[in-house]
């Protein structure tokens, strides 16, 4: 696994807490946070912009999660992503174009979802499932959108109308 993924994929690997485990996903919501900020700022435009927009604050709090559950740990938060980590996973992503941009996000969205899968198998303390899942529907319902914008079929559409 390379790319995207496996960066992704090497933060959720590397954690051998609960602690680390929540670390790793909330840098990887942060992450997605700056990522569709740059690309509101970049390559996208009027609905898609406001969207990204949209999706941004979402991350953001999806972010806000992680660090309450590490708070509940009494684990304090004292590094958060910012736009170094942006660019080491998503490099040029304000000067790439519509297509590459969005595509990029959704290869984001999807490393993030399998990392909250792997925390979810992981985690010890299990009263947090309950919030991890609820951003991992998060994370989904953008990758369906994403999906949507750039001509592809959202993988849900069985699930979500029954066809």
């Amino acid at each position: 696994m390379s790319g995207v993924a496996g960066q992704v994929a090497a933060r959720f690997a590397a954690a051998r807490t609960d602690s680390g485990l929540l670390k790793a996903g909330l840098w990887a919501e942060e992450v997605a946070a700056l990522a569709y900020a740059a690309a509101a700022e970049g390559p996208l435009a009027g609905a898609e912009r406001a969207q990204a927009l949209r999706f941004s604050q979402h991350e953001r709090e999806h972010a806000e999660v992680f660090e309450t559950l590490l708070f509940a740990l009494t684990v304090p938060v004292r590094e958060h992503a910012g736009e170094a980590d942006l660019q080491a996973l998503l490099p040029g992503l304000r000067r790439a174009d519509r297509t590459a941009a969005l595509g990029r996000i959704a290869e984001l969205e999807q490393a993030t979802i399998a990392g909250h899968q792997t925390l979810g198998r992981r985690l010890k303390a299990l009263d947090a499932l309950r919030s991890v899942a609820t951003v991992t529907a998060g994370a989904a319902q953008h990758l369906v959108v994403l999906r949507r914008a750039l001509g592809e079929e959202p993988v849900t559409k069985t699930f979500e109308t029954g066809r």
